[in-house]
C-alpha cells in the first residue's frame, strides 16, 4: 500500500472525509511537505500534505465524495495493477452525494494549448483564490502558471470570486445534526440577571491592559456554576442513556462562513479568568482562520452561543448531541425599574435562557442550576 495515497485519520473521533479540492492531478510529481488536496470532516477543512515524494498515476476519489479514513484516494507511480482490490475499495466506500449537487471531477484541467503545469503551492494559491488555473493559462498565454501570474490574473479583475468548495457540504453536516438534535425532548428556562457588577468586573480588568471580554467573563462564571452543580454537566454514552461527565468542556458557538462551529475548552473551570481568555481567544481566531484540528472540537460537555453582539434580546438553542444542555446569551440593555423609595432608577440586564435535554434534565434541577448561574453573573467575585 506504499503506492496509495489513503484516506487520513485527522482526528480521534474521524470515521469518513470528503475530498473538497486536489491541488495536483493525474502526471504531477510532489515532494514531501507539499499539499496534495484538502478534506473535510465535522465541518473543518483540512489539508494534507505528502508525507514523501511520489506521482500522481490515477486519482481514485473524485472532489465532492466521501470515503472512510483509511480507504484509497489514488494510486502513485510504481503501483503493481495486480493490487486491483485497492480500487475496488475506493469505490466500494464512496458515499451518494445529493442529486441536486453534481459532483466535480478530478483535476484534469487542458487549457487549449495543452496541460497546465503549476506546482503545489501555485495550485494551494489559486484554490486559496477560487481561480481556474485555465482561466489564468488562458490569459498568460501559456501552460507553465507560477504564482506570479494568478496574482496579475488578479490584479487585472479578470474574475469574481467564486463560491467556496464544501460550503453545502457544512450545511448538510450541520443539517444532518440538527435532525439529530431535535430528537431530543428539549426544555428551556429563562431568567433576567442583572449584569451591572458583570460590566464592572469588566472595566476592572480592562484598566489592567487585560484583554477579558464579556463573552470571557459569561464563559469563565459558567464553567464555575457547573462545577458547584454537576447535574447540568451530563453526556448522553448510549442511546437514552447518560451520565455526569467529569470534566467540565466548554463548547464556544462560533460563527463562520455558512455555518457554525464550536470548539472546546477542556477542563474550563480549573483555568483563571485570564487563562481562560486567552484560549477562548486563541480558539476562536483558529476557528475563524479554518485552522482547528477536529479534536479541538471534540468532547465537550455544555456548549455557550451568544447572539448578544447583534442587539438579540432573548433566543432559544438546538442541543449540541450529546451535550445535555446549551446556555443561549442575549444582549445587555439598560432597564428602568421603581426602587424601593418608587423612584425610577436604571440597570444593565441579560437575559440568560437554558435549553435541556429533558430525558437527563429534569426542569427543577435546570432551574436551580440558572438561579446559581444568575446569582454568580449578579456576584462575579463569588467566582474568584
Amino acid at each position: 500500500m506504499a503506492n496509495v495515497l489513503l484516506m487520513p485519520k485527522l482526528g480521534l473521533t474521524m470515521e469518513k472525509g470528503t475530498i473538497i479540492e486536489w491541488y495536483i492531478g493525474e502526471g504531477d510529481s510532489f515532494e514531501q511537505g507539499d499539499i496534495i488536496y484538502s478534506v473535510e470532516t465535522e465541518k473543518l477543512t483540512n489539508d494534507v500534505e505528502a508525507t514523501t515524494s511520489g506521482e500522481i498515476l490515477e486519482i481514485l476519489v473524485n472532489e465532492g465524495e466521501t470515503v472512510k479514513v483509511k480507504t484509497p484516494v489514488a494510486k502513485l507511480v510504481g503501483y503493481e495493477e495486480g493490487d486491483a482490490e485497492i480500487k475496488a475499495a475506493a469505490e466500494e466506500e464512496k458515499e451518494e452525494k445529493e442529486e441536486t449537487k453534481p459532483k466535480a471531477p478530478a483535476k484534469k484541467k487542458k487549457p487549449s494549448s495543452g496541460k497546465v503545469m503549476a506546482a503545489p503551492k501555485t495550485r494551494k494559491f489559486a484554490a486559496d483564490n477560487d481561480i481556474d488555473l485555465n482561466d489564468v493559462a488562458a490569459f498568460a498565454g501559456k501552460d507553465t502558471i507560477s504564482v506570479s501570474d494568478i496574482e496579475e490574473y488578479l490584479e487585472k479583475g479578470e474574475t469574481a470570486p467564486a463560491e467556496k468548495k464544501g460550503s453545502s457540504s457544512m450545511r448538510k453536516i450541520i443539517g444532518e445534526r440538527l435532525t439529530e438534535s431535535w430528537k431530543a425532548p428539549h426544555i428551556y428556562l429563562k431568567k433576567e440577571a442583572n449584569a451591572d457588577a458583570l460590566i464592572n468586573l469588566k472595566e476592572t480588568f480592562k484598566a489592567r491592559d487585560n484583554n477579558v471580554s464579556l463573552n470571557d467573563i459569561i464563559s469563565f462564571i459558567t464553567a464555575r456554576a457547573i462545577k458547584s452543580y454537576k447535574k447540568i454537566n451530563s453526556i448522553e454514552k448510549n442511546s437514552g442513556e447518560f451520565e455526569v461527565a467529569e470534566n467540565i468542556n466548554l463548547g464556544l458557538a462560533v460563527a463562520v462562513e455558512d455555518g457554525l462551529l464550536v470548539p472546546v475548552v477542556e477542563q474550563a473551570d480549573t483555568l483563571s479568568l485570564e487563562e481562560l481568555a486567552v484560549k477562548s481567544k486563541d480558539l476562536i481566531s483558529r476557528t475563524k482562520e479554518n485552522k482547528l484540528s477536529p479534536d479541538e472540537m471534540q468532547g465537550g460537555t455544555f456548549t455557550i452561543t451568544n447572539l448578544g453582539m447583534f442587539g438579540i434580546d432573548e433566543f432559544t438553542a438546538i442541543l449540541n448531541p450529546p451535550q445535555s444542555a446549551i446556555l443561549a446569551v442575549g444582549t445587555i440593555k439598560e432597564k428602568l425599574y421603581l426602587n424601593s423609595d418608587n423612584k425610577v432608577n436604571s440597570k444593565k440586564v441579560v437575559n440568560l435562557t437554558l435549553g435541556v435535554d429533558h430525558r437527563a434534565i429534569d426542569g427543577a434541577t435546570a432551574a436551580k442550576f440558572v438561579q446559581i448561574l444568575a446569582d454568580y453573573i449578579e456576584n462575579p467575585y463569588l467566582c474568584f
